[in-house]
């Protein structure tokens, strides 16, 4: 976990003597998460900003992006497996979730009578 004046040393020595920097993404995700860790804690945008020497809403763009591209979703692969065999007759299942299965009709109307 970075502090605010490692971020602000990133910063300087990933962008120093160039007259339009571009700060590098590993930087960027740095600063990121900083950010993110700070905004947990309860801290504005602009404090977070002057800790890290950056321009607020440059600062809020990159968390924006930061949290788009985090969202994309995954693909996974997946296997998909034959339905389970059903058991032959019916199946009761009371309102606290038991399930019994398999049975006839008059069993599973002897049950319901039981039951009421």
């Amino acid at each position: 976990m970075a502090s605010a004046h490692q971020i602000r040393d990133l910063i300087t020595q990933t962008t120093s003597g160039t007259v339009r920097p571009r700060v590098p993404r590993e930087v960027r995700d740095e600063v990121c998460r900083y950010a993110v860790r700070r905004r947990k804690a309860g801290a504005a945008w602009s404090l977070i900003a002057r800790e890290t020497g950056l321009d607020v809403r440059k600062l809020q763009r990159w968390n924006t992006r930061a949290r788009r591209v985090a969202s994309v979703p995954v693909l996974r692969p997946v296997e998909v497996l034959p339905a389970p065999e059903r058991p032959d007759g019916l199946a009761l299942i009371a309102p606290s979730g038991v399930r019994i299965e398999g049975l006839a009709v008059e069993q599973a109307a002897q049950l319901l009578r039981l039951l009421a």
